[in-house]
């Protein structure tokens, strides 16, 4: 008995192994660039019928980059799913788990990713936390600095073949991107070119040595500014919000979007932002107040 149910867990090990292997989606389109209202668009279809996946990175800003993955085969049971650019990243990042809004494929979204490799992402992170903690407004950037992590964003952008996306345990789905370098350089003047639309200087922007910056930002909000019908269905919702702010230091304008949800989350955020942000004003190196924008995220999440 014992040889028999070792023959049956051999018999079986085969397909158990066949079962394990990544999904691997092929392009299925060419990238298009999307010069939305309020941001740039990357998007490119990966798979054909039932397997068709749909990928898109998403900018509000120059520099902060969202990700949006859809379709069948990343269906998930995981409130938080991981992915990797390949070959240049170990560690994941993790996306929130939705469904899309038209047919409710399955949908995951990676808010603000990292196109840097591991160490490089972590010296960057470092750095900002470092710049956070000082207990008055930080010093000024090294504005040299600041050209070499976009020559490194580059870099990694175009040595980047392959995003795996671990949907289900063992399991994960590769989507075949090749190079994303030209993809990712095309995306990225989208948003300078977004920055004059909004009435904001991409030349002058580059020459900023101390952005806008805001002692109280973590009291702007609090659980009081839940809506309340938002909060009776139990609905959740990431809100990412830009504000325009004049060379004195008051905002002028907000635009607020989410990818998922009631649009009633982005009318309270915008409305509180609007009354109660309040900033020193960006500076050139000489000290100059310029006007600038400002860029945030809100996570509207019930307690478990």
């Amino acid at each position: 008995m014992r040889t028999s149910g070792l023959l049956s867990c051999l018999a079986v090990a085969p397909s158990l192994i066949a079962a394990a292997e990544p999904v691997r989606l092929q392009p299925s389109s060419p990238w298009v660039v999307d010069y939305a209202e309020n941001s740039c668009r990357l998007i490119r279809d990966f798979g054909e019928g039932k397997d068709k996946t749909k990928l898109a990175f998403e900018s509000e800003s120059p520099g902060e980059v969202d990700m949006l993955a859809i379709g069948r085969p990343l269906y998930n049971n995981s409130e938080e799913v991981p992915a990797r650019f390949l070959p240049g990243q170990s560690k994941p990042v993790n996306g929130q788990s939705a469904q899309s809004v038209d047919n409710h494929d399955p949908a995951i979204l990676w808010s603000r990713v990292s196109l840097l490799p591991d160490d490089a992402a972590k010296e960057k992170k470092d750095a900002e936390e470092s710049r956070s903690k000082y207990s008055g407004r930080p010093p000024a950037l090294d504005l040299a600095e600041r050209v070499r992590w976009k020559a490194l964003r580059q870099d990694f952008a175009s040595k980047t073949t392959e995003i795996e996306i671990a949907a289900r345990r063992g399991r994960p789905v590769i989507l075949e991107t090749g190079s994303l370098g030209e993809a990712i350089k095309t995306f990225d003047q989208c948003g300078r070119e977004s920055l004059k639309d909004w009435g904001v200087d991409p030349d002058l922007e580059d020459k900023i040595a101390r952005p806008l910056w805001a002692p109280d930002v973590a009291n702007w909000f609090s659980a009081h500014d839940y809506p309340q019908v938002m909060l009776a269905r139990w609905e959740e919702s990431v809100v990412k919000v830009r504000l325009l702010v004049d060379a004195s230091g008051k905002p002028t304008k907000c635009t607020s979007l989410s990818h998922f949800k009631e649009t009633s989350f982005n009318d309270v955020v915008c409305d509180k932002f609007m009354k109660r942000a309040h900033f020193q004003p960006a500076e050139l190196a000489d000290g100059t107040k310029v006007p600038s924008y400002y860029t945030n995220i809100v996570v509207f999440k019930m307690a478990r």
